[in-house]
């Protein structure tokens, strides 16, 4: 590490948590985008079963540790069988609830379809589609799994990419959100560093975009995906120039969020449908050099270098300190779909479980939960 390093990165820290506060009061003077039609309680696509004694036991005492922390929602669900399920705090199994960051794994699902449907080539560059890259020397470089893997060098612009998109469409202050990522510059070389943050995604949506010749990609993994799997959302963000928003734009239910979770965890197979080839999805749970705890749009049970710590979000860094960035007991397979408030989706495959946690507050620590309901699992 370079002399002066960790002093830059205590001050990156920083003024970053500045923002966040700051920033964050600005949004509240704006009227957020808000969704409150309810999502039907889907009662056909998973039967439920009671749990062997032990394992209701650790369910009992994590659902209590997720209540105790501002949690929404409990649900567990091994095989397809939903043998956990509780709804905390008052809140109505049938309410979306905005999942922000955990949104990001839908975009790797999105990639692979595209993969599945031969339109896209991972480690092609982005500047082939992307055309006004192909002169710069960095951005020229930059591959489709690059910036699925958060390594694409490109400059973070929280102000811009993150808050401003929280907000109501006609009260934004950046029309164009795809546009305005594409236009920023990169600031290290591609692959070189991990940079959690909004701004890949945003490329992501206009790499889909042009590749669909203008469509909506959320309406083509709608199409591909979801609809196959009788995912419905509540509500999805959108930037005043209708962009959908891949970083954060997610409302969704519980039982709707375990159909995401048995697609990922079942590799492409859902029930009796394929739905993409095998191998894909678990493709997107291999990490990167620059980050070996984050695959394609999905954080992971893998050991993160000290000097990686500090761009872990809220809840995962202490289970850091202790080996795995999970759970450091836990199964290597696992993998979740993680956003801010605490809002998580676990898969872990060799378990064949699914985990979906919902809630409002940033206090749980994944450790902690995660230690509750595998903690003398005999499995």
């Amino acid at each position: 590490m370079k002399p002066g390093s960790k002093s830059r990165h205590a001050l990156v820290a920083a003024a970053a948590i500045f923002a966040v506060v700051f920033i964050g009061a600005k949004v509240g003077c704006r009227a957020k985008q808000v969704y409150h039609d309810p999502v039907p309680l889907d009662r056909e696509t998973f039967a439920t079963a009671d749990p062997a004694a032990d394992a209701l036991a650790r369910y009992r005492r994590a659902a209590d540790y997720s209540r105790d922390e501002d949690g929404r929602a409990l649900l567990i669900l091994h095989g397809d069988e939903i043998v956990f399920e509780e709804y905390q705090n008052g809140h109505d199994p049938e309410a979306p609830l905005h999942i922000f960051s955990a949104t990001k794994s839908f975009a790797g699902v999105m990639a692979m379809a595209a993969v599945a449907d031969g339109f896209l080539d991972l480690d092609e560059p982005v500047a082939e589609t992307i055309t006004e890259w192909k002169d710069d020397p960095r951005k020229s470089r930059i591959t489709a799994r690059q910036i699925l893997h958060f390594t694409s060098g490109i400059e973070q612009s929280f102000l811009a990419l993150s808050s401003d998109g929280w907000v109501a469409p006609e009260q934004q202050r950046v029309p164009d959100k795809y546009r305005y990522a594409i236009e920023l510059d990169a600031d290290h070389d591609p692959g070189s560093r991990y940079s959690y943050g909004s701004v890949h995604l945003m490329l992501f949506g206009e790499l889909m975009k042009r590749k669909l010749d203008g469509r909506d990609p959320l309406a083509y993994l709608d199409e591909r995906v979801l609809s196959r799997i009788g995912f419905r959302w509540g509500g999805w963000n959108r930037d005043k120039s209708g962009n959908s928003l891949w970083p954060y734009g997610c409302w969704a239910t519980a039982r709707e969020l375990a159909k995401l979770g048995v697609l990922v965890r079942d590799d492409g197979l859902f029930g009796r449908e394929r739905i993409l080839p095998a191998g894909l999805l678990h493709g997107c749970l291999t990490g990167s050099e620059a980050m070996p705890a984050y695959g394609l749009t999905f954080w992971l049970n893998e050991k993160v270098p000290e000097p990686l710590r500090r761009d872990l979000i809220p809840g995962l860094g202490k289970a850091a300190k202790k080996g795995r960035l999970l759970y450091a007991d836990g199964p290597a397979d696992l993998a979740v779909a993680a956003g801010h408030n605490g809002n998580r989706v676990y898969v872990c495959p060799s378990r064949d479980l699914v985990i979906v946690r919902l809630a409002v507050g940033n206090g749980m620590e994944d450790a902690e939960l995660l230690r509750l309901i595998f903690e003398n699992d005999a499995e």
